[in-house]
């Protein structure tokens, strides 16, 4: 009777060890997931905002000559950022460097009256505005999946599993305007 008891024990222990750990795993699979689609939302509208780029420079081209080397580091920088992939620090440190060359060739515009004036340019920047605004929204809300994974992540009755199964931290990407 006693040796009955202990195998229902320790069947019922292994049963439970076994549960834990294949919920474990999906909830951080589900979490990786969702960290995915969060980050490529943000991704398609950096994208986005690539792709004005070109038809920005070309308006400042038709309004200024000697403003050549901030147009050559924008496109230089844009080439960077679009050939880069990752998530991770090099992106974001990219991201910052381009950011702040579009806004050196948007403040062209304080140099430049006539360019101020322009309704081309005036429409790509808006439309760019609106990107930053969109871009910023969604990566509080990557950044906030971000951290509820990471919180999840250091959690002491999930820390073997996430140990076992290799789920790596998340990088909190933070955008500057």
């Amino acid at each position: 009777m006693f040796l009955e008891n202990l195998f229902v024990v320790i069947g019922a222990i292994i049963i439970l060890f076994m549960l834990w750990v294949v919920v474990g795993v999906r909830h951080f699979k589900y979490l990786k997931e969702e960290l995915n689609d969060q980050w490529e939302l943000v991704d398609e509208t950096l994208r986005k905002r690539y792709d004005y780029i070109p038809n920005l420079i070309e308006t400042i081209r038709k309004f200024s000559n000697s403003e050549e080397g901030l147009i050559e580091r924008v496109i230089q920088s844009r080439q960077k950022v679009v050939k880069e992939s990752s998530k991770g620090i090099e992106r974001i440190t990219l991201e910052h460097e381009f950011t702040g060359d579009i806004n050196d060739l948007i403040d062209l515009s304080t140099r430049l009256p006539e360019l101020a004036r322009d309704t081309n340019y005036l429409e790509l920047r808006k439309e760019i505005d609106d990107l930053e605004k969109t871009i910023l929204e969604r990566a509080n809300k990557y950044n906030e999946m971000v951290r509820y994974y990471n919180k999840h992540r250091e959690a002491a009755f999930l820390k073997p599993i996430t140990v076992l199964g290799r789920f790596d931290v998340g990088t909190v990407f933070e955008f500057e305007k």
